[in-house]
């Protein structure tokens, strides 16, 4: 839809909301596939995308705040269809959710929001029942939309623009962003995600803050899918092979039989890692964990979090979660931590180091 157009807002259970656009440029929106499931991201699959706003994920740079009759919509190409044995559930974030810029970190719904769907600009999205504000419970705010629950259905591959609106209750357009959805023809060769599953919800292990040569308290989280689209259980980080992966400091490999080795020449090398540092530092590393058994664990052995219900695997072994310790080195500085998949996508974590 043309941004000089007006967007009309069809509210659940209110009258309709004019939302007419104004002339300042728009801040670009960036459309990735989301955390989970596998899919969402290529065509024939149903939609499940993340719209980042705010494309800074260090906590303690604040999102976006909405007043009390605020919406915050996405207006998807009409190429989107609605899957109609779906209901848009307007108390429940089902459809979408507004997350705080990391996974497993939602800014609540209840009391704070709803739903709303727009059949006529196919626009989905939030009105804000009372403030929602960037302190509290809340911190550090919005940063992003998570579009889900097989609400929409993907067309085939290719590039559809994409607009993000947010309104103050008169229909006076706030903010506006653009971007480009990318739909692939299917699974990408290899998937990484971050995840805090095993941590708990809104737990980050993103932008810790460490000493000097201190072991992270809390483990990173990722998923690992195979060029199948599947979750892939035995992964773990080995040492580095510089003649065979010159770019990479250590190796993602998944290892073969029960003894768990981890080398790169023992198993199959499907990514690497970069780890960038302070100049001059020394001694920062990653290692998979140990068990009680001495042997690496694995992806697929963790554990997620008893703090998520047992309907969404609290308490039981993770398929694909693949845990990685980190340890910082000499120097104070920021250090950053790059994972690949080769052939595939890459994720990054930062870590604050005094």
């Amino acid at each position: 839809m043309p941004i000089s157009k007006l967007l009309n807002l069809g509210l659940m259970g209110g009258a309709v909301l004019q939302m007419a656009t104004i002339s300042a440029a728009a801040d670009p929106v960036t459309v990735i596939p989301a955390p989970v499931p596998a899919d969402g991201y290529y065509q024939g699959t149903a939609t499940h995308l993340g719209f980042v706003l705010v494309p800074n994920a260090d906590p303690s740079v604040k999102g976006i705040a909405l007043q009390e009759g605020d919406t915050l919509a996405i207006v998807l190409p009409t190429e989107f269809k609605r899957e109609p044995s779906v209901a848009v559930r307007e108390d429940s974030d089902f459809n979408l959710t507004l997350t705080k810029g990391w996974p497993q970190a939602p800014v609540k719904q209840a009391g704070q929001y709803k739903i709303f769907f727009d059949d006529k600009s196919n626009a989905i999205g939030v009105r804000a029942d009372t403030d929602v504000g960037t302190e509290g419970a809340n911190s550090p705010g919005i940063k992003m939309i998570h579009l889900r629950g097989g609400t929409f259905f993907n067309p085939v591959a290719g590039e559809y623009n994409a607009e993000v609106h947010q309104a103050d209750s008169a229909g006076n357009t706030k903010a506006k962003w653009n971007g480009v959805i990318n739909i692939a023809a299917g699974p990408m060769a290899g998937r990484v995600a971050p995840t805090n599953f095993h941590l708990g919800p809104n737990e980050n292990s993103d932008f810790q803050e460490l000493a000097q040569n201190q072991d992270a308290l809390k483990m990173l989280g990722i998923f690992v899918w195979d060029s199948a689209g599947k979750l892939k259980n035995g992964v773990g980080i080995a040492n580095a092979d510089p003649a065979r992966f010159p770019k990479y400091d250590h190796l993602l490999v998944v290892t073969k039989g029960s003894d768990k080795v981890l080398d790169a020449s023992a198993g199959d090398v499907i990514g690497g890692t970069v780890l960038s540092a302070p100049q001059g530092a020394k001694g920062q590393t990653i290692a998979s964990p140990r068990g009680a058994d001495g042997k690496p664990v694995l992806s697929g052995e963790v554990l997620r979090s008893a703090k998520f219900p047992e309907a969404q695997g609290g308490a039981k072994p993770s398929d694909g979660l693949l845990p990685i310790a980190f340890r910082s080195g000499d120097k104070p500085g920021q250090y950053r931590l790059q994972i690949e998949m080769i052939k595939g996508n890459a994720i990054q974590y930062t870590f604050n180091v005094q």
